[in-house]
């Protein structure tokens, strides 16, 4: 009876930590800071310390997050161009695969670790999450690549903030003004991966565990 019971607690506990490690993943895609932008402008920096601002390098730090994005940076577009649909810019169809990639290996990975979330609830197999977390570790690695391609136009200068701008002089000067630094992905990312290698080496911790605590088999021994 003892051991039963010892049993169902180790079984509890690893349901309970997978489930919410399982949680972590869309609640880190959501509201942790995913994507960190450091702008450069060397013009702005001169106008600061004109004004007696010594301090100021002309450098801009943002990180943001999909809830940042959503709740501030999309409204205040729909209201810049006035609901209208708005067209990209075609130097951006040289990043558009990388993006769409991008875009899938987010939404991916959501999925995967509501799968383990299911499972860790109705199932008390190991060897399937072990799989699903480390398909979750390759799809963010593949995230990882995506964004990669994503920014480099933006820091090598192929796309400036003048590919945003109406073709006009004022835009061209605007956008030759301010260079992208750094531009990559953060915390919610990293997060995000150290949750799936988590989950890996829980449930194969855990299924090792399983395997020793199996008797081992008896060879019946061949009637004389």
């Amino acid at each position: 009876m003892a051991k039963v019971k010892q049993k169902g607690g180790k079984e509890i506990l690893y349901r309970l930590v997978m489930a919410v490690l399982a949680v972590c993943v869309p609640i880190a895609a959501y509201f942790c800071d995913y994507i960190y932008v450091l702008t450069q402008s060397s013009a702005f920096q001169l106008l600061s310390q004109l004004a007696g601002n010594s301090e100021d390098t002309g450098e801009t730090v943002e990180s943001l997050s999909l809830h940042e994005l959503r709740t501030e940076f999309l409204p205040m577009l729909e209201s810049y161009f006035g609901g209208d649909s708005v067209s990209l810019p075609e130097s951006l169809n040289a990043i558009k695969p990388a993006a769409i990639a991008f875009a899938v290996c987010f939404v991916l990975a959501v999925v995967l670790a509501v799968v383990l979330l299911v499972f860790a609830i109705v199932s008390k197999k190991k060897t399937v999450p072990m799989c699903i977390a480390g398909a979750g570790i390759l799809v963010m690695i593949a995230m990882y690549i995506s964004f990669h391609y994503v920014a480099a136009p933006f820091l090598d200068g192929t796309i400036t903030l003048s590919s945003f701008l109406p073709e006009s002089v004022v835009g061209t000067l605007l956008g030759g003004l301010i260079t992208v630094s750094v531009f990559r992905l953060t915390t919610g990312y990293f997060i995000e991966l150290f949750l799936f290698i988590a989950m890996l080496l829980w449930a194969g911790a855990n299924k090792l565990v399983e395997l020793g605590d199996k008797p081992p088999k008896v060879k019946k021994e061949k009637a004389a």
